[in-house]
């Protein structure tokens, strides 16, 4: 991806809002790499909630659930 293509993406990300989306706060430009800044997940990151062990033993409906909000 472009960095003029990612720069297009986050204007749009950063209009969307809905309570299942990580909200964007902003852009860092100014010299690269580009930051992107967000707001905070309490839990942290779906992937290492996944990972630990409380993720491990979420049900089959929770996973389809999860994956039928992305």
């Amino acid at each position: 991806m472009t960095p003029e293509a990612f720069l297009e993406e986050a204007k749009l990300m950063h209009h969307l809002r809905h309570q299942k989306l990580v909200q964007l706060m902003a852009v860092c430009t100014k010299t690269e790499p580009i930051w992107i800044i967000t707001e905070l997940m309490v839990n942290g990151a779906l992937l290492d909630y996944l990972r630990k062990d409380e993720g491990r033993t979420i049900t089959f409906n929770i996973i389809a659930d999860m994956a039928g909000q992305v």
